[in-house]
């Protein structure tokens, strides 16, 4: 199928089985009327630090307009921000939610509850439970999915594992990918720092090539997951099967991002719309989780149809391999 008939059969997967969309809906919920984390104190300290090194800088106006416009960006946070939203740490590494996006604290019930964090230590291993915990909620949203995919579409594929041995699996990926972006990170903060001494343009020049490769490299990774929840791979053979994936049917594979792109972030401006104050924001919410574990489905449905592409590929591969690894047997 194309990823039009794809998505398309996503949306009829979740049409005849709608309680996939639960979770999502249950935790949009929590987030929305139930009390709020807040990291106000550590904020406010670090916005006192910056304006110590703000009067220090007073000679460099550009500089110093930074850390005041650093300052209100944290002032919004203080008041607003929920450690709560790191239940969805990434897509396809938790259960997909639209309130943290909205930054709100008003809700029907006269407004969140907010219970203050004031120790770094403390913040640090709320946020490592959290994480854990998104980790485990993503492995119980995407585990049906999979087996209603795999019946809908009656597949022989083996489905889903366990929940807590897909549970496992999630978190290898996630300490993989925050391993990797924290060397990167620091790898390219000290070369545009060196490159920053002599020109702030090529600095800004190598920053946006490291983007893009950070962009382009997710894109051939986006099968990771699908592999680890439908074929129960491991993850570095996942992560290789979404490789060769990606680049055996790249255009179908860039037409079905953008398609869920669209979709996901036009209708969000409609799910949004809703006063947070009011009742009827349910209704975003119901609309978002449904599109949402629809859009989900769609990624499934798509990595199971070009399996064949992926066989293909590591035929090739293993053929490829062979010939170079054949040595003439002297003698013969």
């Amino acid at each position: 199928m194309g990823p039009l008939a794809c998505i398309t059969t996503g949306f009829e997967v979740v049409a005849r089985a709608p309680w996939l969309a639960v979770l999502p809906l249950l935790l949009d919920l929590f987030l929305w009327l139930g009390p709020r984390l807040s990291v106000a104190p550590i904020l406010q300290d670090f916005k006192a630090f910056l304006l110590q090194m703000s009067s220090m800088s007073e000679a460099v106006p550009d500089v110093g307009d930074a850390y005041l416009i650093l300052g209100q960006i944290l002032d919004e946070l203080s008041s607003k921000f929920n450690l709560l939203s790191l239940l969805n740490p990434a897509p396809l590494m938790g259960v997909p939610v639209l309130m943290p996006t909205r930054m709100t604290v008003l809700n029907p019930l006269g407004g969140q509850q907010a219970i203050e964090i004031a120790s770094f230590s403390m913040m640090m291993v709320l946020g490592l439970a959290l994480g854990l915990l998104s980790l485990w909620l993503s492995a119980a949203y995407l585990a049906p999915i999979g087996r209603r995919v795999i019946s809908e579409t009656e597949s022989s594929l083996p489905g889903p594992p366990p929940v807590l041995t897909l549970w496992g699996e999630l978190l290898k990926v996630g300490l993989l990918i925050l391993a990797v972006l924290l060397s990167f990170a620091m790898a390219l903060s000290f070369l545009a720092s060196l490159i920053g001494l002599f020109s702030l343009t090529l600095a800004g020049l190598v920053m946006t090539l490291a983007s893009s490769a950070v962009l382009f490299t997710a894109i051939h990774l986006v099968f990771t997951i699908p592999g680890i929840v439908q074929l129960r791979k491991g993850l570095f053979t996942a992560v290789r099967e979404s490789l060769l994936l990606t680049r055996s049917d790249f255009l179908h594979v860039i037409f079905l991002l953008g398609l869920v792109l669209v979709i996901s972030q036009g209708l969000r401006v409609v799910w949004t719309l809703p006063d947070p104050a009011s009742w009827s924001m349910v209704v975003g919410l119901v609309g978002h989780a449904f599109v949402s574990t629809a859009l989900t489905a769609a990624l499934l449905v798509f990595y199971q149809e070009r399996l064949q592409y992926l066989e293909v590929m590591k035929q090739i591969f293993a053929t490829r391999l062979k010939k170079a690894n054949a040595h003439p047997v002297i003698g013969e």
